[in-house]
């Protein structure tokens, strides 16, 4: 089984992006940048605010992979 984007994020990083943090509203995706240059251009224009860093621990413990759930997780 194939989990949505908005899941995913939700699982990964603990935030729903199908609704605002604010008002609770719904929210969409007006643009996704995937090019490496232009996300660098983007956050140096943005500035240190931008800046979260890499992940330091992995989305799963060990262990938790989709093998360790098994055929039906």
């Amino acid at each position: 089984m194939r989990l949505s984007w908005s899941k995913l994020l939700k699982r990964v990083f603990e935030i729903d992006p199908e609704h605002c943090p604010n008002s609770g509203g719904e929210l969409g995706i007006i643009a996704a940048i995937l090019e490496q240059p232009v996300i660098e251009k983007t956050r140096t224009h943005l500035g240190p605010q931008a800046d979260c860093g890499r992940m330091t621990t992995p989305a799963r413990p060990e262990g938790q992979g989709a093998a360790a759930r098994g055929p039906n997780a």
